[in-house]
């Protein structure tokens, strides 16, 4: 008995982990049912925590182990990214290259590095907490392991560029504070995406769940007669599931036999479980062909049959199952845990493109290949084969020892047949199986050198953009070099003391500038902190009718004495200050219109509020401004609460508002609860009784002398009308207006002395009056305002605008304090003043005045004399006249940027002569190679003298930013790299993939599609397809698309042709064109409709499978077959329907099928591809459009048009209060059409209950009962 047990009952001693456990669960659950389950569950939740608490396992720093080899691998990745450095330096590959070629080889150290953690706590430390923690999926994973113990690795900016300075260190270790701030970079990022990605994917979910809530098993078997065959499921797209994951759970549509047809393994409409699919394993037969949710015939629903199983309790769903909202929900929920998981890990680059199949071991490869390849050039710069088909490399060692690797059909070789390799050399580069997003992306190539350019292999395209520019396109890859030099740029008026070609010392003279004067006057000395300038006087004023008196503060006081009258300003500039243009130089000390309190200011009776406002401040003005007070206090909540007087109430003068505070005004008091601002108004309250006057006092308006206010009452000034409601009743509140008049000529005279006196004034001093406010502007205060001002401005002619004034003051003779104002205008020249910053670090400078002081000089006289020396010795080399800047560049080349290599004439043979270019590795002579890079620049019998350059490469449709030729300094941008960025699906990518797809968006730079099936041919700019029958197919080619097919490729309709994303919109319109020739418009929809369903549901696999979360294929097909489901009128042949008109399939192909009948002209119409948003809104039922968004266009069309709801669906029975038709209500509803067809067919009325029924199904089931 005890054998028989055991035979029944094996033994398997194995850790039990998440997955494990899983596993355990599922087949308990699937043999044994819930109840066993849950007790089963129950006993083993005891014995883990029992067993758990026994072992006391506890994590502490000493558990994190850092891998030994951690050490010699990052030594072994150093020397790998420092060669690609010098790859680089040498430039053999562009920038972009080498950015990517960097972030690769960091990732692969970074996935290495978390092999080594995983091997080394396997085999050396098995009971590590942190390995348990980790991999029996208690908390944790892998890649928070790795920052641990491993290294944090590579971490994308805000931007999401990848930085290329990797974080070497783990958590354990610790940061470095380079790296810190790097890692702080990646884990905002995480956070950032964490917020965002929360939102979109509960709106996902929702978005879902409109789209399928009315999707419900409303029938037992629907009779279909298609399905989905193994091609459908695994050939046609690309498949990580498995056979038994794809198909487990459906019912087959044909029965299947054995290979030789002689057993039947499985009749149709069987259910596919575990034992069958062992039972088709076992005869190895895959060729099945399976219902599906996608070919089901059920409108509106989906048949039990086509379903299979309801995966809860793996049987065949039940009817009335809401299958629509599981779908909904088992898509949208993990949507919500990969954005979780994102917080953990954001912001680490994880996002490798290729796998690398590397040597073994040193040796000689050998392979051998039938067809012919295509050279290419990989994203890292390095040449090889791409493969048109399977190759076997074989590598065999000096002792015989051989290897064979396989590489598959398109992708990259690296090698030679019969080449030597060395250890993990990269033999080959397979592309990983991730969707990849093409889009282009620009970087900008610096240099890092001063010195001349110089293009080899450049070929130059000009290109004029819509704006007029013209830009310089590289035409092919070429190479710009930056040969050294240091660069100066000099005024273009100086005269150089030197030629090209002559050697300079330290301090030796360069050039030579004289600077001459363009005005005539008397030659002044100053000093400022950078040492004694020079000026000219052109002309200067005096004011004689002015007195200034300086003060301590700076501030001086400036009296005019105009007409008797003593006007006092206040200087605003310092003495000897030089001044602007326009500038404000005093203002003048008065009261004249200074207010008590604030107001509202207004410039002309005659406006009002609806007038054109002055759309400025600050201008001159001159005429009356009209002041409405009113004194406004700003009040927070502490005073809101002490306040003692009450809104709408008149108030005296100096009654106290709140503790401490008095008013200075009579009037009405106002508060708003909004601003909290309290405000008096003053003026006299009006009852408003008369109707006639209301509509009169609507407006606010001004009211003269001599007009009626109301009631007979006669204005005796100028007043302001304001309309005001106070307990429901309207009251006028005349108010009163002060007026200041601003005269409009001249209050003063400037009495001024001018030198030279022979000349015409080239300067003025005059006053002008400014307002600071707009017109009707209120004015908030309590405190008063300054309306209007009077200022002193300086005014300079335009002629002489490149002339200097200078405030000045002269002593009045007989005073130790009081002086008068001079304003002079001076031509003035600074030394080094024509030197940029950058040069002033480099060039010595020293200028030597010609002229002495109080000395006139007439124009163009040379009044000094700069010499310019550099603080370098080498060679004058160069000289450029760049006018459009005003300098002159000249180059000089340092001793230190001549590099000798000696030779023997003798005994070697020169490869090179003067002037060739010559890079690291070239050959100089016959046995001696250069180890620099540049230009030949002398030749002695001893000595190959090479001038240090750099050269880079630059790729193809590159814009270049500088001409051969050109003298440039360090950082100056040399071109800009035009490439395309590839962008892999990773988990922060997730999410927005899946809404891409499941909204039907529009793809950018989207791929080209073979429009048939065929032989493919490339002509130039041409793609032909021929067909089995003969007819070709053309397609044009862009000139930037990279093809991705070979010429005799056999290629399938809607196959991509070319790199980028396939758009689902093109597919659906390619695959209908090419159906539609060949069967009917019905036949051709569900065909084009069939194939784009199945790349829809593959792809959203796809993306959730890369992030290791498996969704069963019949939820994403529910959700598919309702994106695909409409169709769009072209012509309405001999029916009803409109042009335009969209409609569902299945009522497109019933009116087909009657209008054939009938012998009519059939309507053709398009299939089309709605996202979840648009399938939700063009719903038949509009309570539920209206109930998702778009509420109020939705609801107005449906009236429009006297839309009838049938109430069908779910969402629209849950808003209107009746009885879900799901679940337990569908019996109901069931039973209910069954007793109407019974009625419909006996002809005899239904009974009370049955109307009741009809009514209200509720009553119904309690009468039942």
């Amino acid at each position: 008995m005890q054998n028989e047990l055991d035979k029944k009952l094996p033994f398997y001693n194995d850790v039990i982990n998440k997955k494990k456990l899983q596993g355990l669960m599922y087949q308990t659950f699937h043999n044994y049912g819930v109840v066993k389950s849950s007790l089963i569950v129950d006993r083993v939740k005891n014995l883990t925590f029992h067993y758990a608490t026994l072992s006391g396992i506890s994590l502490n720093a000493e558990d994190l182990r850092v891998p030994y080899r951690k050490r010699q691998l990052i030594g072994l990745t150093s020397t790998e990214v420092e060669s690609t450095e010098q790859k680089y330096s040498a430039g053999t590959i562009t920038s972009v290259e080498r950015f990517q070629k960097v972030i690769d080889i960091w990732n692969n150290a970074s996935n290495t590095l978390k092999d080594d953690v995983l091997t080394y706590f396997r085999e050396s430390d098995p009971l590590n907490p942190l390995y348990i923690m980790a991999f029996s999926g208690a908390r944790g994973n892998i890649s928070q392991v790795r920052q641990l113990v491993g290294m944090r690795g590579l971490m994308a900016d805000p931007q999401g560029q990848i930085i290329d300075l990797p974080i070497k260190s783990n958590f354990r270790e610790g940061l470095k504070v380079t790296e810190y701030v790097i890692s702080s970079y990646g884990a905002r990022k995480g956070l950032v995406d964490t917020a965002l990605r929360t939102a979109d994917s509960g709106y996902l979910t929702r978005r879902l769940v409109d789209v399928a809530q009315d999707i419900i098993v409303r029938d037992e078997d629907c009779l279909t007669t298609e399905g989905l065959s193994y091609e459908d499921l695994f050939k046609r797209y690309k498949t990580s599931l498995s056979f038994k994951d794809r198909v487990i759970g459906r019912l087959l549509l044909e029965p299947v036999f054995s290979k030789d047809k002689k057993i039947l393994i499985a009749s149709a409409n069987t259910e596919l479980t575990a034992s069958v699919i062992d039972e088709l394993e076992k005869y190895n037969v895959h060729d099945v062909k399976v219902r599906s949710p996608l070919t089901c015939n059920s409108n509106r629903s989906v048949c039990r049959k086509c379903y299979g199983w309801h995966l809860s309790y793996s049987r065949i769903v039940d009817l009335g199952e809401a299958v629509g909202i599981v779908a909904a929900q088992s898509i949208g929920e993990p949507g919500t845990q990969l954005t979780m998981r994102t917080f953990h890990t954001g912001g680490v680059f994880s996002g490798d493109l290729t796998r690398q199949i590397r040597a073994p071991f040193p040796g000689t490869v050998f392979y051998k290949l039938k067809s012919k390849t295509v050279l290419v050039r990989t994203m890292h710069g390095e040449k090889g084969f791409r493969l048109n088909e399977g190759v076997d490399l074989i590598i065999e060692d000096a002792s015989g020892t051989s290897i064979t690797l396989q590489i598959p059909k398109g992708n990259i070789l690296l090698i030679n047949n019969g080449q030597k390799v060395y250890l993990s050399q990269i033999l080959a580069e397979i592309k990983k199986d991730a969707n990849l997003i093409l889009e282009e992306d620009s970087k900008h190539v610096y240099t890092q050198f001063s010195g001349e350019t110089f293009f080899q292999n450049v070929e130059i395209n000009n290109i004029v953009d819509k704006q007029g520019s013209i830009s310089q396109v590289s035409k092919k890859a070429g190479l710009i070099w930056i040969l050294h030099g240091e660069r100066y740029s000099l005024p273009i008026s100086s005269f150089l003391e030197t030629h090209v070609g002559n050697k300079l010392s330290v301090k030796s003279i360069l050039a030579r500038q004289q600077s001459l004067n363009k005005h005539s006057g008397l030659v002044k000395f100053d000093s400022s902190p950078s040492g004694t300038f020079l000026k000219v006087l052109n002309f200067s004023l005096m004011l004689k009718n002015t007195k200034l008196i300086k003060q301590e503060n700076d501030k001086s006081i400036l009296t005019i004495l105009s007409k008797n009258v003593e006007k006092v300003f206040q200087l605003q500039v310092k003495n000897k200050e030089f001044l602007t243009n326009g500038q404000t130089i005093a203002v003048l000390k008065e009261d004249l219109y200074k207010t008590q309190t604030g107001g509202i200011i207004c410039y002309n009776i005659d406006d009002n509020k609806s007038s054109k406002k002055r759309s400025s401040t600050k201008k001159v003005f001159s005429g009356s401004l009209y002041w409405i007070p009113e004194e406004t206090h700003m009040l927070n909540s502490s005073l809101v609460e002490s306040l003692k007087v009450k809104p709408d109430t008149l108030i005296r003068k100096g009654t106290e508002i709140w503790p401490g505070n008095y008013t200075k005004l009579n009037g009405l008091v106002q508060f708003d609860d909004l601003t909290q601002e309290l405000t008096i108004k003053p003026g006299e309250l009006f009852l408003v009784n008369d109707s006639r006057y209301k509509k009169k006092f609507e407006k606010n308006f001004f009211i003269k002398p001599g007009e009626i206010i109301i009631n007979d009452i006669v204005a005796q000034k100028l007043c302001y009308s304001e309309c005001i409601e106070i307990n429901n009743l309207l009251y006028l509140l005349i108010r009163p207006v002060q007026i200041y008049k601003v005269p409009r000529e001249r209050d003063f005279f400037l009495e001024h002395v001018c030198f030279p006196t022979n000349v015409h004034q080239r300067i003025k001093l005059k006053t002008v009056k400014r307002i600071f406010f707009k017109n009707w502007e209120r004015v908030k205060s309590n405190t008063g305002v300054n309306l209007l001002q009077t200022f002193l401005v300086l005014s300079l002619k335009t002629k002489y605008s490149n002339l200097q004034p200078q405030l000045e003051s002269v002593l009045i003779p007989g005073t130790t304090n009081t002086y008068r104002l001079k304003v002079s205008l001076y031509e003035v020249f600074k030394p080094d003043g024509n030197l940029s910053r950058d040069n002033k670090e480099n060039l010595i400078s020293s200028t030597n005045y010609l002229v002495k002081e109080n000395q006139f000089i007439f124009p163009n006289t040379v009044v000094a004399e700069t010499c310019i020396s550099s603080k370098l010795s080498g060679t004058l080399i160069g000289e450029k006249d760049n006018k459009s800047n005003g300098i002159k560049d000249i180059l000089i080349l340092k001793e230190t940027d001549i590099k000798e290599i000696s030779w023997s004439s003798s005994t070697e043979t020169l490869q090179v002569k003067v002037g060739d270019l010559v890079r690291v590795g070239c050959f100089l002579t016959d046995l001696k190679k250069s180890i620099y890079s540049g230009q030949i620049y002398k030749i002695t019998e001893d000595f190959i003298s090479i001038r240090l350059g750099r050269p880079y490469l630059i790729s193809e449709n590159s814009i270049l930013r500088v001409n051969s030729g050109s003298f440039i300094q360090r950082a100056d941008i040399l071109a800009t790299l035009v490439y395309e960025k590839l962008k892999t699906v990773d988990i922060v990518q997730g999410l927005p993939k899946v809404e891409e797809i499941l909204e039907a968006r529009k793809i950018k730079n989207s791929c080209l599609l073979a429009p048939a099936e065929g032989q493919l041919y490339l002509k130039n700019s041409l793609v032909e397809i021929v067909s089995e029958n003969g007819s070709t197919t053309s397609l044009p080619l862009a000139a930037k698309e990279k093809v991705r097919v070979v010429n005799g490729d056999f290629v399938k309709v809607a196959y991509p042709l070319t790199d980028g994303q396939i758009s689902p919109h093109d597919m659906l319109t390619t695959l209908f064109e090419y159906y539609r020739k060949n069967v009917d418009v019905d036949k051709a929809c569900k065909l084009s409709f069939k194939y784009l369903q199945l790349f829809l549901v593959n792809e959203v696999q796809r993306t959730y499978l890369a992030q290791g979360v498996q969704i069963a294929d019949k939820h994403i097909e529910v959700i598919v077959k309702q994106m695909t489901s409409k169709v769009k009128v072209e012509d309405s042949g001999d029916t009803t329907l409109l042009p335009g008109e969209i409609l569902s399939l299945y009522q497109a192909e019933r009116i087909t099928q009657t209008a054939r009948l009938a012998n009519d002209t059939p309507p053709i119409y398009v299939p089309i591809l709605l996202g979840l948003t648009k399938a939700s809104l063009n719903s038949d039922s509009f309570i539920s459009a209206a109930s998702f968004q778009e509420t109020t266009r939705v609801l107005t069309e449906a009236a429009i048009e006297g839309k009838k709801d049938w109430l069908n669906g779910l969402k629209e029975n849950v808003i209107i209060g009746r009885l879900i038709p799901a679940g337990t209500g569908f019996n109901c509803y069931e039973h209910l059409r069954k007793i109407r067809n019974l009625n419909n067919d006996s002809g005899n009325p239904a009974d009370a209950n049955i109307q009741v029924v009809k009514e209200n199904i509720l009553n119904y089931r309690l009468n039942a009962k």
